[in-house]
């Protein structure tokens, strides 16, 4: 007869349970303060990008408070002369392509319908998306209005933030103690370096898009190509969508000329956008933030996937925080291990 084996017991002790919930527990807490823990990472991005100019201004004897109140007025300055430079021409060029539309719609009709290419009737299908956009128009300002107001308190929080980084450093390390926090201060400084040398990246390719754009609207003839090509530079930072939307005011202008304009100015854009998307981007970051090229579009692409525009903006700089941690983690260990050693 074989021998019955002893059925298997599982034992799970009181602090396996009480690590699991309080694990669970935590994980939910984070998931409804998501969009809390997304400002404040936002704003630590910004930080990143303004604290090297606070603290050189504080370090040439003026005060914090005025320091900070300097750099965002010439951030606002900046950003109030970019719009007055672009604005302008563009509602210039948008009423004269509003009076000559009918005009166009025409044109690119009999275009089609002499080529026998099998569209619906194009002036219907731009009465369409008319429609369909009036009608998502609530939308858009409801969205527009809240990203103003998210704006508005990043800009708030960030204040606070660069008047008191070095408390708010002390502050997140100060439940630990000795090297451990020392260890934490020195995470959260070197997460600040390399979010500020991803800015000065995200620059870097706003400053090579726009200029691209540039060269390209002036050999097409394009008129307004400054503000123009300024436009495709700021909104380089807003992944997928920005290069899309930056597009339209130029298309049109080219339509104004002719047509065709108007389709060679769309087709410099997606030339522009698909060099930027496999070779600028993945280059430029690779050598700002250390990260191979591979992994830069790897990490573009799962953001896009899992939260769409802003995962696509927040990718880079949320592995070049992870990069960090984990190195500084593994650094901690190799040391622990060669003490080890030693002893």
């Amino acid at each position: 007869m074989t021998e019955e084996k002893a059925p298997v017991r599982v034992e799970i002790s009181y602090k396996t349970v009480i690590f699991s919930t309080l694990f669970l527990i935590g994980l939910w807490f984070i998931i409804q303060i998501r969009e809390i823990i997304i400002l404040v990472f936002l704003s630590i991005i910004l930080l990143s990008a303004l604290l090297k100019p606070v603290e050189w201004l504080n370090s040439k004897g003026v005060p914090r408070v005025l320091s900070v109140l300097f750099v965002y007025i010439l951030v606002i300055a900046f950003i109030s002369t970019v719009i007055g430079i672009i604005v302008p021409p563009l509602i210039s060029q948008t009423s004269d392509l509003v009076s000559r539309l009918p005009q166009i719609i025409e044109t690119i009709n009999d275009f089609l319908v002499f080529h026998q290419i099998p569209v619906e009737d194009f002036s219907q299908l731009i009465a369409r998306q008319l429609q369909s956009f009036a009608g998502n128009l609530i939308a858009i300002s409801k969205t527009i209005f809240s990203s103003i107001f998210l704006l508005l308190t990043i800009l708030v929080f960030t204040f606070y933030l660069l008047l008191e980084w070095k408390k708010f450093v002390r502050l997140i390390s100060s439940p630990f103690s000795g090297k451990s926090e020392k260890k934490i201060s020195g995470i959260i400084i070197k997460v600040e370096k390399g979010l500020g040398k991803w800015v000065r990246g995200q620059l870097t390719l706003s400053v090579i898009v726009g200029v691209l754009i540039y060269i390209g609207l002036r050999i097409l003839g394009i008129p307004y190509a400054v503000p123009l090509a300024l436009v495709a530079g700021i909104l380089e930072i807003v992944p997928i969508i920005g290069p899309i939307v930056s597009a339209i005011p130029a298309v049109l202008v080219g339509l104004t000329i002719a047509p065709v304009m108007g389709l060679a100015v769309a087709a410099l854009f997606l030339i522009v956008q698909q060099l930027e998307n496999n070779l600028i981007v993945p280059m430029v970051m690779s050598k700002v933030v250390g990260l191979q090229p591979p992994i830069i579009i790897i990490a573009l692409l799962i953001g896009a996937k899992l939260a769409g525009i802003g995962g696509a903006f927040l990718a880079v700089p949320i592995i070049v925080v992870s990069k960090i941690i984990i190195q500084e983690i593994l650094t901690e260990d190799q040391v622990l291990e060669d003490d080890l050693k030693e002893d």
